[in-house]
């Protein structure tokens, strides 16, 4: 009799430990193997004692420690590749670029050292005259503010090709005839290469009688040798190339903006400015925010078209006539180009990459700051 009172008891107990056994799974005690294990909860052992042994975790329930295998730990490894990749190519250039803003750093056959060097990389740039009295011989303080306000110049012609993407991407949904092949033809600016674009930029504004430009109006403007028309040519190959890509942005998010409220709009009398400025601009400001983002970034650290239409023959000066093409991209890497002359290169070299960094990312958090803002009104 007294069996049949304890069995129900010891079934209850039982359940109840089922229970307190799942909910230690749940809060991550993996180290139970048992009742007698190490790491068991009190209530646990409370009922085991309770039950003068006679209750026990059920088989189902004991947990085995996990063994690795060939395929996980080959699995952990080829998901670690993005990692090791990021620390390899990322981190350590970060790291260096750290250190090499207070020290001369020496790159050959034995491998790469560093000397402290008093901040002479920020006086290269900050300090006038500085750069006169090293081995390059020039003042690079005043070249240096001079491709700060160039960079910005250039940059801002980002802001010009998102309006003509915009512009070009309402003509483009209004689903005119021919729409889809204009779209096309809008687009192969962007698959191009930027190199193959600046090499037929240049050949347009080759400043000799066989340049295209001058042959076809027959002029003779030395466009690549003129200080007033060298950041005007970058700006022309910038804003034919950059409003691609764009185009097709702005032409997906335009689809997606519901027409019930272009209806009901115009149920409240509004015209065709109100509609754009009320109801499109807010339904594609996500993308408007990525874009000028992406702008913003790719202006200033614009290098490639600078570099490659107005180019620098051996012991010219930097960036064309009066450094007219110099942006501070270009700087950098004619800082790095010319390390063996200077052990003080790359140390002015980080520093301005660190200058650059210090303009793009808060205007970038900024940017970010108000979608997130727009996103939560």
């Amino acid at each position: 009799m007294k069996e049949n009172v304890c069995a129900p008891e010891a079934a209850n107990a039982a359940g109840v430990q089922e229970d307190l056994f799942d909910a230690a799974i749940a809060e991550g005690q993996e180290g139970l193997l048992g009742p007698q294990a190490e790491g068991v909860p009190e209530e646990l052992i409370a009922l085991a004692a309770e039950g003068e042994g006679s209750v026990e975790l059920p088989p189902s329930k004991l947990l085995r420690k996990k063994r690795w295998t060939g395929q996980s730990i080959l699995a952990l490894f080829l998901a670690l590749l993005p990692m090791i990749g990021f620390l390899l190519f990322s981190t350590a250039p970060l790291v260096i670029s750290l250190i090499a803003l207070f020290c001369d750093v020496t790159i050959d056959w034995r491998g790469i050292s560093f000397e402290w060097n008093n901040f002479d990389g920020f006086r290269m740039i900050f300090v006038q005259d500085f750069g006169a009295g090293t081995q390059f011989a020039q003042d690079f303080s005043s070249i240096f503010w001079k491709s700060l306000g160039i960079t910005f110049w250039l940059g801002s012609t980002q802001i010009i090709t998102l309006l003509i993407a915009l512009g070009l991407s309402v003509l483009i949904a209004t689903k005119c005839r021919g729409s889809k092949v204009f779209q096309v033809l809008f687009f192969i600016p962007h698959i191009c290469s930027s190199v193959s674009v600046a090499f037929m930029w240049s050949w347009m504004f080759y400043g000799q009688p066989e340049g295209i430009l001058n042959t076809l109006f027959g002029t003779s403007i030395r466009w690549l040798n003129d200080p007033d028309t060298i950041p005007w040519t970058i700006i022309i190959a910038i804003i034919w190339q950059a409003p691609a890509y764009g185009t097709v942005m702005f032409k997906a998010a335009l689809a997606n903006v519901d027409e019930a409220q272009y209806e009901a709009a115009g149920l409240d009398g509004a015209n065709s400015w109100q509609k754009f400025w009320y109801v499109t601009i807010p339904g594609i400001m996500p993308t408007i925010f990525y874009l000028l983002i992406a702008g913003i970034g790719a202006g200033l650290l614009l290098y490639d078209m600078a570099a490659l239409i107005v180019t620098d023959p051996w012991g010219s000066t930097i960036g064309g006539q009066d450094h007219m093409a110099l942006t501070l991209m270009r700087l950098v890497f004619y800082f790095n180009d010319h390390r063996g002359t200077d052990p003080v290169a790359m140390s002015a070299a980080s520093a301005v990459s660190w200058i650059l960094f210090l303009l793009v990312a808060p205007v970038s958090v900024w940017l970010y700051a108000r979608r997130e803002k727009r996103t939560e009104d």
